[in-house]
């Protein structure tokens, strides 16, 4: 028979809960922004992060066999994700793993912006599960915000590569999109000096683009980035 005296439980519940995973804003080694399990509902904002198709082709898609990167897809901007952020650049993530289910009506209300199901579930339960709504209106969210951005005319359909600093892009938009967007609420993400990304910063009751701040920082430097054609 095992031994269960006082010391030997003290001992098991010790090891238990160095075993268990941390609750609330709990931080990953890997990344320090990322609030793994923070409680759903606690953020200041979201992003609504757009993948230039070309770009994210290039980098990994191709190599993953991504049907939107076959000969001829002409995607450009596509939605990657509806992301709830904290004002110092932190996120929460996987806040509520007991809703992790997708319903099959919700996944068709996806079907309209993300690129495949893998994403609009891996979406969800990574970020959705933070927002507090259901899936279906999170994905309802994602399109309505989707529908409002107009890209300006240079990003529509490229046929050649273009180059353009971090700050000429988010101007870009804004002069698109008057009264909706400015130059402040857009923020640019690339990797090995290819357009990879653009994101927007949304008010948390989702009533519309607000000023990013300190929240979403370019994701590169001042230079000169180039914006892949359409395949």
């Amino acid at each position: 028979m095992r031994d269960f005296t006082a010391g030997r439980v003290l001992a098991l519940l010790l090891l238990a809960l160095a075993a268990a995973p941390l609750a609330g804003r709990t931080a990953r080694a890997d990344d320090p922004h990322e609030r793994y399990g923070a409680p759903p509902g606690e953020f200041d904002l979201y992003l609504l992060s757009l993948s230039w198709s070309p770009g994210f082709c290039d980098l990994e898609g191709e190599r993953k066999g991504k049907r939107e990167c076959a000969p001829g897809a002409s995607l450009g901007l596509v939605v990657h994700g509806l992301w709830p952020q904290f004002e110092n650049g932190d996120y929460p993530t996987f806040c509520d793993r007991s809703k992790n289910y997708v319903p099959g009506a919700s996944l068709d209300i996806a079907r309209e912006i993300y690129r495949d199901k893998g994403l609009a579930i891996g979406e969800w339960r990574k970020h959705g599960e933070c927002s507090g709504l259901a899936p279906s209106l999170y994905y309802q969210a994602a399109i309505a915000l989707f529908r409002k951005i107009k890209v300006p005319a240079t990003l529509v359909a490229p046929a050649a590569a273009l180059h353009a600093k971090p700050a000429e892009i988010a101007q870009a938009f804004a002069s698109a999109n008057p009264g909706v967007i400015e130059p402040g609420m857009v923020t640019v993400s690339c990797r090995r000096r290819e357009l990879e990304e653009v994101r927007f910063c949304v008010a948390k009751d989702l009533s519309g683009f607000r000023s990013c701040g300190n929240a979403a920082p370019d994701a590169c430097d001042e230079g000169e980035i180039t914006v892949l054609p359409l395949r």
